[in-house]
């Protein structure tokens, strides 16, 4: 008798634990559907109050992007909001690889200076180096004080196989030098650099994460041990 009790007892104990189970997650799930329309009210309030009784017209869709990242920064300083119309942009740089003309760069007294040029992209080839001026982008003028990182990138950045201009002011030339750069994939790089330190120690310089990172990082760790690294120093400062 007591054999064919303890299988029943243990089956109504694994039902009453699902149903338990059941329970509890269901509750859960109410209770956050409740968060949900709770907040969703109170922004839908707070948004129709501003459209409908502040002084002046304001555009809701701006103000909602506008408030996005500001919630955002109360979380962590890894956890951003990215716009649709940078989604693209983002998402190349994970992926290890993206079309343009293959440059670095920082703005400088409102002109765009070429900071490093990335090896064997479409700019070394053609002979740009580090320390030029764009001063023009398809004959037109592109310096001063509305010039930013977002109109640069749209400016160099491209379909593969498309041609952009560029006009370059070098210290070393006299006049202003022209170059027609056709766009190509430029990579992307996490390991910016992989060296023996000393004997038996190697150093490997992570820069950044993204969709190659791992293939980058164990190829540089293998070539080190190779080179007769046993141990390793991985600096991950600024990534």
């Amino acid at each position: 008798m007591q054999k064919i009790f303890n299988p029943l007892f243990v089956a109504i104990a694994a039902i009453c634990g699902i149903l338990a189970g059941s329970i509890i997650t269901e509750r859960h799930n109410e209770r956050i559907t409740r968060t949900h329309k709770k907040l969703d009210n109170k922004i839908d309030m707070l948004l129709n109050l501003v459209n409908l009784q502040y002084v002046d017209k304001v555009d809701i869709d701006s103000l909602v992007e506008q408030s996005i990242p500001k919630i955002l920064e109360e979380l962590d300083p890894h956890t951003v909001y990215v716009p649709a119309k940078d989604l693209q942009m983002v998402n190349d740089e994970l992926e290890g690889s993206f079309s343009g003309i293959g440059v670095q760069f920082n703005i400088q007294n409102d002109t765009v200076m070429i900071v490093s040029v990335i090896s064997g992209g479409p700019s070394e080839k053609l002979g740009i180096l580090p320390g030029d001026r764009i001063v023009k982008v398809n004959d037109t003028l592109f310096v001063g004080e509305s010039i930013n990182n977002e109109k640069v990138m749209h400016k160099l950045r491209g379909p593969k196989d498309t041609h952009v201009t560029l006009g370059v002011k070098r210290h070393s030339a006299d006049s202003l030098l022209t170059f027609d750069i056709t766009r190509g994939d430029v990579p992307v790089n996490s390991v910016d650099a992989h060296f023996m330190m000393q004997k038996q120690t190697g150093y490997i310089k992570v820069g950044k994460f993204g969709a190659t990172t791992y293939n980058e990082f164990v190829y540089a760790l293998e070539e080190l041990k190779e080179k007769g690294a046993n141990r390793f120093i991985i600096d991950l400062r600024g990534n």
